[in-house]
This record gives C-alpha cells, sequence and structure tokens, in this order.
C-alpha cells in the first residue's frame, strides 16, 4: 500500500446557478427505522481509500481526498489517513487496503468509486461496530463486481453504511444543452457533441444520459435548422464508447481526436484522469491551421478551471458532483458522534450536483447571454420538477 498523506487546498464551485453547501444531516434519509448507535471518541481516526484513478486525478479522488481534510480541519478531533490504491492496481487491493484500515482502528472507512461497493459492503458486514462511507454508491449490497448496474439497485442494507449518490444527470443536462448551443453556434450546417466514459456503470452513465437529454431538450425547444447529434453513447440503447479504465490518457487523447475528426465541437470525458487525454486531443486539434472550427471540452467530477487551471481556457464549462462537501460531512458527522447510515442523494437543488462555469474562459465567452439566460432558466425548472431528468433507456 501507498500512503499518501498531503495537503489539497479548499476547492470552491463558483455556479451559476449559485454555491450550496451540503450538510448530510439534514439531506440523509436514513434506510432502517432503527439507526445505529453513533460512535464517539476523543480522537477520531478518519480514512480514505482512493480509486486507481489516485488523489491527483482532478477528480473524485481528489475531491473525497479534500473533504477528508476540511473535515479534520474543522474538527480538532479528527486524524485524517488516507491510502491511494495504485494505478494499475486490481480490485483486490481494496479488501487488502480496507482490512488494514479496520486493523488501524479507523472509525469511519470512507471508500470512492462504485467498483469499491462490493469490498466496502462486504467489510461493512464483517464489522459492525465501525462505520463506512461510499462515493457513487448507496448502503444496499452492491450483488456484483461493480459493472454496468446502477449505484442502487442492491435490496439488502446495512445501516453503518453511509451512501453518498448524486443525481449528476441533472447538471450535466446543462452541460449537453451548452454543448448543443456551441455546436449550433459555430458549425450550423451538422453540429455535434460527444461524450465518453471510463468504464460503463452507472454513476459514469447517469452524466452521459444528462448530457445526452440536455442536447435533445435543445433540439426541440430551440428547433435547429439541423439537429445536434451526440456521438459516443445512445440514451435508448445504453450503448456507446467506453475506454475500459480510468488511467488511459492515451486511449482517451486518440478517441477524442476520432470524435473531433467526426465532426463534434464539444467533448465531455466522463472518466476522472483520462480527460486530461481529452484536453491534449483538444488543444492540439486547435492548434492546427486548417481546423478553422475550434473545439472544446467540459470537465467532469469538479470545476475544471480550478482542479485543471492550465486548461481553463479550453472548458466550455464544468459538471460537478458535491464530493468533497459530502465526504467532510460524513466526517463530520463521526466526529460529532452523529452519524447514521442510509443514502445521501445530492441534487442540483440541494447543491450535491452542481454546474460550473468560469465566464472568463475564451470557450465559455462564445456562449451568448440568451444561452446563459436559458440554461440558468432550465436549472430553476429542474430544481423545481418541472423539467425531471431521468437515467437509463
Amino acid at each position: 500500500m501507498n500512503k499518501v498523506i498531503k495537503s489539497l487546498g479548499a476547492r470552491r464551485l463558483a455556479s451559476v446557478m449559485g454555491a450550496a453547501v451540503l450538510v448530510v444531516s439534514c439531506t440523509t434519509v436514513v434506510a432502517s427505522a432503527s439507526t445505529m448507535k453513533a460512535h464517539t471518541a476523543a480522537n477520531v481516526r478518519a480514512c480514505v481509500v482512493t480509486d486507481t484513478g489516485g488523489l491527483n486525478d482532478k477528480s473524485f479522488n481528489a475531491s473525497a481526498y479534500a473533504g477528508l481534510l476540511q473535515g479534520a480541519a474543522a474538527n480538532k478531533n479528527v486524524t485524517p489517513l488516507v491510502v491511494s490504491t495504485p494505478t494499475n492496481g486490481a480490485e483486490s487491493d481494496y479488501d487488502q487496503e480496507i482490512s488494514s484500515f479496520v486493523a488501524q482502528k479507523c472509525n469511519i472507512i470512507i471508500g470512492v468509486g462504485y467498483l469499491m461497493a462490493d469490498a466496502i459492503w462486504n467489510a461493512a458486514v464483517k464489522n459492525p461496530t465501525v462505520h463506512f462511507a461510499i462515493v457513487d454508491s448507496g448502503n444496499t449490497s452492491p450483488g456484483n463486481d461493480g459493472i454496468a448496474v446502477a449505484p442502487t439497485t442492491g435490496t439488502t442494507a446495512t445501516n453503518n453504511i453511509l451512501g453518498l449518490t448524486y443525481n449528476t444527470q441533472e447538471d450535466a443536462f446543462l452541460g449537453g444543452y451548452e454543448a448543443a448551443a456551441y455546436a449550433v453556434s459555430v458549425n450550423p450546417a451538422a453540429p455535434k457533441v460527444a461524450t465518453y466514459g471510463g468504464m460503463q456503470f452507472g454513476s459514469v452513465t447517469a452524466y452521459m444520459d444528462g448530457y445526452y437529454e440536455g442536447a435533445m431538450y435543445y433540439n426541440t425547444t430551440v428547433k435547429p435548422k439541423h439537429a445536434v447529434k451526440v456521438l459516443g453513447w445512445d440514451l435508448k440503447t445504453q450503448k456507446g464508447t467506453f475506454i475500459g479504465s480510468f488511467n488511459d490518457q492515451a486511449t482517451a487523447r486518440t478517441d477524442t481526436t476520432a470524435f473531433l475528426a467526426a465532426g463534434a465541437t464539444t467533448v465531455f470525458p466522463v472518466a476522472g484522469n483520462d480527460g486530461l487525454g481529452t484536453t491534449a486531443a483538444v488543444r492540439t486539434w486547435n492548434a492546427a491551421a486548417s481546423h478553422k472550427i475550434k473545439a472544446n471540452a467540459e470537465w467532469v467530477d469538479t470545476d475544471g478551471c480550478i482542479s485543471d487551471a492550465p486548461d481553463c481556457s479550453l472548458f466550455l464549462n464544468s459538471v460537478t458532483k458535491g464530493v468533497a462537501a459530502s465526504v467532510n460531512a460524513a466526517v463530520t458527522a463521526e466526529a460529532t458522534g452523529t452519524f447514521a447510515g442510509g443514502l445521501y442523494v445530492g441534487t442540483l437543488k440541494n447543491g450535491g450536483a452542481a454546474f460550473a462555469q468560469d465566464l472568463s474562459s475564451p470557450m465559455a465567452k462564445k456562449l451568448s447571454a440568451s444561452v446563459l439566460t436559458a440554461v440558468a432558466g432550465i436549472a430553476a425548472k429542474i430544481k423545481n420538477g418541472t423539467i425531471k431528468v431521468t437515467v437509463g433507456g
């Protein structure tokens, strides 16, 4: 195991819809009528196990670790510990890393990513006095190896797990709408956008579903002369482009270049660290004098203009989830003796899914005022339930 302890600066998401702070105690739905007695201790050990993308993935691993550090900073009785799963690691590494944290008397162990759902579930069942939380999965039995199913399809719940889930299809809908608007503005005769995933499971395809629906919503409401096409994903068939890893920037770069060559003007990678392959491809594409139509990217999970500042000029927007805030809240609940297992669902309304846009980005500046106004109006309708963004075909 490669333990890494270092500081990550606190990250604040700037959203065109307004910033929001998540508090799990206000939004947690307890899965059982009886709640587990909260553990209290003078010194609380809060421990995070990252997925294979590592702490510097500029995505959900980095956000989870930032949330851990925020929780420790706000609660002086918390000692933060983290283990970073090797980039070439296997799912068996999760079991070893979690078991090691159990042996180290961690009071709460937080896993990052749905691929860890089986390992977290098994550890929680074996260690009912230890508290667990998991990003991108529920507190029910996963019942598989974490592939190709929605994150909350299990049936048996355990009340020493807090599932941290996010309706990212809601802010991805806004990203799809904006990408469609940009495509029509720069290539009205054949507007196209694209998306791809790292691996095909629910927390990835939820983004892609919302993105697809947002682009289709643009088609039906604005009615451009030529409808926008989405490359890389089909909502109805649930088939599309997946790299098979979150650590393969070379393939991401190749796939992105193929999308651009096919006419896509925005590429939305739902693939963590792989997104750096997309930004590299977009930068190379735009530098070619023969490419008169300039492309852009949309970042996932975090605000790209903060977590990947050198590429901010390429971002149309960022489609984020409140991982840091929800992990911070889980750590604080443990530190204050208020932990309760159940399911947290982050939404556009409660801030657990946030649409971030840095209007100083050259690409964002290309969006008209009418598009920005429309996006704000759509966000309001999603929040009040007028527009319902669904997942799955």
